[in-house]
C-alpha cells in the first residue's frame, strides 16, 4: 500500500475539523489524507515525527497549540486561567506523560512571546464590581456566554454542578410547644450546634444525572450515619471534611472519582463543559489542570447569581433550600 502523503498543516486542519466541525475522526482522516490512527494520537497530545526530535524544549508544538486554545476558550467563557493555573497545567501534562521536568521562572514569558495571540493581562474575574449581583448586566453577560461561546460543546457532554447542604441536630433557636404566656420564657437543653452535611448533584444539558455526592462533617465515615436501606445508595460517593462543606481536595476527588468516568465522551476527541458557581475549590490550580488534560472547560456563574442562573438551583436543590 503506497504512503499517504500529508503535512502538519493537513494535520492540524484535520484536528480542528473534529473539535471544532463535528467530524469524526474518521471522515477527518479521510478528508485529508492521513491514517486514522495518527489522528487519534496527536488528538491526544502525542507528539508528531519531526518533534519527537526537536532539541530539548519543555512542550511540543501541537501541545503548545493545545494550550493556546485553552487558554483562549477558557477566556472566552468568562474565566482566563492564571500564571499559576498554566504551570500547573504544564506540570500535570508533562507528569501524565512521564516527562516531568522543572517548569524555568522565565518559560511562562517566553511561551506567551511565542504566540502572540495571548498576553498577561490584569485579571477582573468577571468584572466583580458590575457583576457581584442579580443584575440584567449580568443576566445578559451569561446568556451571551451560553449561546455564543459554548454552543459547539454537545448537549451530552454540558454538566451543571451544584453544591447543597441540610442542617442535622437542634439549632441554637427552634420552634418549641409551651404555655401561651408570652412572659414565660423557654430554653432549649441539647446540642448548641448543627452539623452540617452536604451534597453534590450534577446533571448533564440531555438530562441524565450523575451519582450524587455527600460530605459529612467529620474525619472519618462512620457506620452509624447510614440507614439500613444503604444498599440502595452504596454507590454514591461519600467522603468528610472538617465542616461538611467542600474543599480544593474534595473538590479534586469528585472531579476525578465521579464527573470524568461518568461523563466520557463517545468519541474521545469531544470536548466536556461544567457550569457552576465560582466557589475557590473550583478553581484551584489542580481543578484547572486535571480540567485541561480531560478536554473539559469551565463556565462559572456570576457572583450572587445562583439563584436566578443556576439551573439546579431552581429546580432539584429550589425546596431543600428553602426549608
Amino acid at each position: 500500500m503506497p504512503q499517504q502523503s500529508y503535512t502538519e498543516n493537513d494535520v492540524i486542519e484535520a484536528i480542528l475539523d473534529v473539535t471544532d466541525n463535528h467530524l469524526s475522526q474518521h471522515q477527518a482522516a479521510q478528508k485529508h489524507g492521513m491514517p486514522q490512527t495518527t489522528l487519534s494520537d496527536r488528538l491526544r497530545g502525542l507528539p508528531s515525527k519531526s518533534e519527537v526530535t526537536q532539541p530539548a524544549q519543555l512542550l511540543y508544538k501541537s501541545q503548545e497549540a493545545r494550550l493556546v486554545t485553552w487558554i483562549l476558550r477558557q477566556e472566552a467563557l468568562g474565566y482566563a486561567p492564571s500564571h499559576s493555573q498554566v504551570r500547573a497545567t504544564v506540570a500535570a501534562l508533562l507528569r501524565q506523560q512521564g516527562r516531568e521536568r522543572p517548569i524555568g521562572v522565565h518559560w511562562l514569558a517566553r511561551f506567551i512571546k511565542r504566540h502572540p495571540e495571548i498576553d498577561t493581562k490584569v485579571g477582573k474575574r468577571q468584572e466583580a464590581a458590575r457583576f457581584n449581583s442579580f443584575t440584567p448586566m449580568a443576566v445578559n453577560w451569561y446568556f451571551y456566554i451560553r449561546e455564543r461561546e459554548y454552543g459547539w460543546i454537545k448537549p451530552e457532554n454540558t454538566v451543571n454542578v451544584d453544591e447543597g447542604g441540610i442542617m442535622a441536630g437542634f439549632g441554637l433557636d427552634s420552634l418549641v410547644i409551651g404555655s401561651s404566656d408570652p412572659r414565660r420564657k423557654a430554653f432549649l437543653k441539647g446540642s448548641q450546634s448543627r452539623t452540617w452535611t452536604s451534597f453534590i448533584e450534577a446533571v448533564t444539558a440531555d438530562g441524565r444525572l450523575l451519582k450524587p455526592g455527600i460530605i459529612f462533617k467529620g474525619k472519618e465515615l462512620q457506620k452509624q450515619w447510614f440507614i439500613d436501606e444503604f444498599n440502595k445508595i452504596a454507590d454514591w460517593y461519600y467522603i468528610t471534611s472538617d465542616n461538611g462543606w467542600t474543599d480544593n481536595h474534595i473538590a479534586v476527588e469528585w472531579l476525578k472519582e465521579v464527573y470524568l468516568p461518568q461523563t466520557q465522551p463517545a468519541d474521545e476527541s469531544d470536548a466536556r463543559l461544567i457550569i457552576l458557581d465560582g466557589h475557590g475549590s473550583h478553581v484551584s490550580d489542580e481543578w484547572m489542570a486535571t480540567c485541561f488534560l480531560n478536554n473539559v472547560y469551565c463556565c462559572y456563574l456570576p457572583a450572587h447569581c445562583s439563584h436566578g442562573l443556576q439551573p439546579l438551583d431552581n429546580g432539584v436543590f429550589n425546596a431543600s433550600k428553602a426549608a
